[in-house]
């Protein structure tokens, strides 16, 4: 893994709130065009790693690299403008707006500054998630999954290099998944984009991942392909359940 090909690093990251330590010197490199899945258990550090990265909080120690230049302060827009787009837990989309104006704010306030190449920019990211005959929908008539992939596509239209994936596939079915396990392989391999994946759901993240990271108490405990980390003795302890005597 060679520094020219690091679209994000976090090198000895710590985060803490008051005497609570959330992130322990956590060293993590994502590659262009890879998808990494991010598990652990419940509290385990992962979404506050996604805001740590994003710049909603500000971290206590370490650096965080994005092509190789630091973006510790820089205001969470600005990070959106450098490349570096999220979806959230908790599903975020307007819904007094259509689709397609969803989807037009990531592209306007993205790295897409003119209004045609927003609008093109934004069908497109309709047309890879499978909403764009929906595009002049209302999003409060669409359903939960169809919101889910409209924050996906608001997401992509802003043209990130790095995309962050809050739990994507939670509450969905399992047609539902399949689906959203086409659009993130579909980001990466039609767009070139990597991403950063959190998910309760692991056999998904271990079918589609080219390497899973996991967390435990804020700590790093695994990094490797889906096959070594699922053997491994920490993670099964901390977060697939107990290893058979």
């Amino acid at each position: 893994m060679t520094k020219s090909n690091r679209v994000l690093e976090l090198d000895a990251v710590t985060k803490n709130f008051g005497g609570l330590i959330v992130l322990s010197n956590v060293d993590l490199v994502i590659e262009h065009n890879e998808i990494v899945g991010l598990i652990g258990p419940n509290g385990a550090g992962k979404s506050t790693l996604f805001n740590v990265v994003t710049s909603i909080y500000a971290p206590a120690s370490g650096q965080i690299r994005l092509d190789g230049k630091s973006i510790v302060g820089v205001a969470p827009h600005r990070i959106c403008k450098l490349g570096i787009s999220r979806t959230f837990q908790l599903v975020r989309a307007f819904l007094t707006m259509t689709a397609i104006e969803n989807v037009m704010v990531g592209a306007v306030f993205g790295s897409t500054r003119h209004w045609a190449s927003a609008r093109k920019r934004s069908l497109e990211a309709l047309e890879l998630v499978g909403l764009h005959d929906k595009k002049d929908a209302g999003t409060n008539s669409l359903t939960l999954s169809d919101r889910r992939l409209l924050e996906i596509a608001r997401a992509i239209a802003a043209t990130p290099k790095l995309l962050l994936l809050d739990e994507p596939m939670a509450g969905l079915n399992a047609t539902e998944i399949e689906k959203m396990k086409t659009v993130i392989r579909r980001a990466r391999d039609d767009m070139g984009i990597s991403v950063l994946w959190v998910e309760h759901k692991v056999d998904a993240i271990m079918k589609v991942c080219d390497r899973v990271v996991v967390l435990d108490h804020g700590e790093k405990i695994a990094d490797g392909s889906p096959k070594d980390v699922i053997r491994n003795k920490k993670v099964i302890e901390a977060y697939l359940g107990q290893p058979s005597s």
